[in-house]
């Protein structure tokens, strides 16, 4: 025998019974078990009020170790980790927003100084400089 009969699920393989006792066990809400329509083994979550369990997590055709399992279902519990995850996110978002904006402020400098060089090449001074004439007028050097 390559498994185990269990009444109203029937024959299990061995490596699909120890993933669904590991994720019973992390919570009892959780079961593991193959998705039909897409032919993923996935973690499924029991809904409240007779609904349909729903897969949260896919691990593809083959089935994981347990160890696997049940790494991705803590990965992914935001009940228990949900503060954690959320920092996470945020200190992934605020490197991605930094670089994007350390590129920015270099663009910016090598802008200026292409434009100073031109200016500066045409005798003209990239920093407007304003004089008050005597009539009580503006008068510019630009």
């Amino acid at each position: 025998m390559n498994g185990i009969y269990i009444p109203g699920h029937g024959e299990l393989s061995w490596d699909e019974y120890r993933a669904d006792r590991a994720v019973k066990e992390y919570d009892e809400r959780l079961f593991f078990a193959r998705n039909y329509d897409t032919w993923d083994w996935c973690v499924y979550v029991r809904m409240p009020g007779g609904e349909p369990a729903m897969p949260v997590i896919g691990f593809g055709r083959e089935i994981p170790s347990v160890d696997e399992v049940l790494r991705r279902v803590s990965n992914a519990d935001t009940m228990r980790h949900g503060w954690q995850i959320f920092d996470d996110i945020q200190k992934s978002q605020e490197a991605h927003k930094k670089k994007f904006r350390d590129a920015a402020d270099e663009a910016t400098e090598e802008s200026a100084e292409v434009v100073e060089h031109f200016l500066r090449g045409h005798g003209k001074s990239p920093v407007v400089k304003v004089f008050m004439s005597e009539k009580g007028g503006e008068a510019s050097d630009a």
